[in-house]
């Protein structure tokens, strides 16, 4: 009798460790093909390490039409793969990747020039590690990496910044890059005339093919010719006019800004008697302010020599919540000078009324070096000096669709004299993030940004003393038990 139960015990210890091994394998098998597939199941609360629906479902239509973006991220991909402040963009570009139209090409700029080469053949882009470009049939799209990612400060009663919160917006900014690569989005912008302003053909032959081969349309356009500005109007550029802008012109240009038009003032200083007043008052609820006089530097170290009026300037450091903030940062990072030549000062106008309508800031500053004499204008001014002077600045009024305008004291920086100076190359970057600035807020599939900060599973004290013995202490008894009950069959 012993003898047939000591034979079931064999059978059943047995057959339990079959049952053990089968188990073990499959486990295996399953972990192996999970692996293959690359296979994760998001469990954030706000799904941030997968695209949205909208992206998903716009992926998947240009999968079926056949369509092919190559997207080259210029940083290889093992070096964000673990780092937490980059894992979300990782990522989305994972997602990205699994679909037919998109080709994934990551590469270290500064390792593979060839490639580098391929993509900026003109240097077209101030590039920086850790950036995308878009490539689809003859349409690129550049997206700067800084923008990834944006910061909400929350600050007390003093200003002082209390705490921060870090939000992933890279899928809205890329979903809609890809849109307008593939659609071959081309905002237009337009080059005022009949002011005696330089000239789109013969002044600005130069930038005109840059913008152009950034995917600009550009274009000349006589107001008195028209009865509003153009309805496919992105942007409208009015360079060094000699005479102010006519009372009609003027309504029209508003008109403009009320539809969420934007527009570049570039005011190279004039010496003529006489004041801009209806542009100053287009520009006047933007909280901007045009300065009659010529700006010169005191300190021969910061002007080219022999011109004193050419300057060395600064790159003003932007807020992170600003759109430009991304752009300006991978200048100041970069090892370009900032020269400005023949400049007037202008500045942001921080009594207006409108002011708390807009947003504004500084792009370019003088050193506190520089003097600004009175030059043109029919009124008495005094000189200035011990300041930094503001020579480009910026506004963006909500209330009016987010218009915007850039104003500039200098429209010879980007002309065709100085459009391939090297001395210039920061500035006219900062006049292309501004056109980006302005002509790509169309851009926008609608995408919430993603709080990038970890989750956590909150639970109060008898839940988490519950989870301990449901997940330890209770495994830990069921396996007391099963190793002495085993042990008393063996002996028994």
């Amino acid at each position: 009798m012993a003898k047939i139960r000591n034979t079931k015990n064999k059978i059943f210890t047995s057959f339990a460790w079959i049952i053990a091994l089968l188990i073990l394998t499959i486990a295996i098998v399953i972990n192996v093909i999970v692996a293959k597939l690359d296979f994760n199941i998001d469990v954030s609360v706000q799904k941030l390490f997968s695209l949205s629906k909208t992206s998903t479902e716009y992926l998947d239509k240009l999968d079926g039409n056949g369509t092919t973006i190559d997207m080259y991220f210029l940083m290889e991909m093992n070096e964000i793969e673990d780092d937490s402040s980059t894992r979300s963009l990782y990522r989305a570009l994972i997602e990205y990747d699994k679909h037919d139209s998109i080709n994934l090409i990551d590469f270290d700029p500064n390792e593979d020039e060839e490639t580098l080469r391929k993509i900026n053949p003109d240097n077209t882009y101030n590039l920086s590690k850790g950036d995308i470009i878009l490539v689809c049939g003859d349409n690129k799209r550049h997206i700067n990496g800084i923008s990834m990612y944006s910061t909400t400060n929350n600050y007390d009663s003093n200003g002082n910044i209390t705490d921060s919160e870090e939000f992933f917006t890279g899928e809205n900014i890329i979903t809609s890059n890809i849109q307008a690569v593939v659609d071959g989005f081309l905002p237009t912008v337009y080059f005022l005339t009949g002011h005696g302003e330089k000239d789109m053909k013969n002044n600005y032959d130069g930038i005109s093919s840059l913008m152009r081969s950034k995917n600009y349309r550009t274009m000349s356009l006589n107001l008195s010719d028209m009865d509003a500005v153009p309805d496919d109007a992105e942007i409208v550029i009015l360079a060094a006019p000699s005479v102010d802008i006519t009372a009609q012109e003027y309504d029209k240009l508003s008109a403009f800004f009320d539809k969420g038009g934007s527009m570049f003032v570039m005011l190279s200083p004039n010496g003529g008697e006489f004041d801009y007043n209806n542009i100053q008052k287009l520009i006047n609820p933007f909280c901007l302010k045009i300065g009659y006089d010529f700006i010169h530097e005191t300190d021969s170290t910061r002007y080219v020599s022999g011109e004193n009026t050419t300057i060395l300037c600064n790159l003003t450091e932007q807020d992170e919540s600003s759109e430009l903030y991304a752009d300006m940062k991978s200048l100041a990072d970069s090892d370009f000078y900032t020269y400005m030549p023949k400049s007037r000062s202008v500045d942001i106008d921080s009594n207006n009324s409108n002011i708390a309508s807009v947003k504004t800031g500084v792009l370019i500053n003088s050193f506190d070096t520089a003097v600004a004499e009175p030059y043109g204008g029919t009124y008495d001014s005094d000189i200035i000096e011990g300041y930094e002077l503001p020579i480009a600045v910026y506004s963006e009024d909500k209330s009016r669709n987010n218009s915007k305008v850039a104003l500039f004291g200098n429209a010879e920086f980007i002309d065709d004299e100085h459009i391939n100076d090297v001395s210039y190359l920061s500035s006219y970057y900062v006049y292309l993030a501004s056109v980006s600035w302005m002509a790509d807020q169309n851009l926008d599939m609608g995408i919430g940004a993603k709080s990038a900060a970890t989750d956590y599973l909150s639970v109060s004290k008898s839940t988490a003393q519950m989870l301990v013995f449901v997940f330890i202490a209770l495994p830990i008894v069921i396996m007391i038990v099963g190793v002495g009950i085993w042990l008393k069959r063996r002996h028994s």
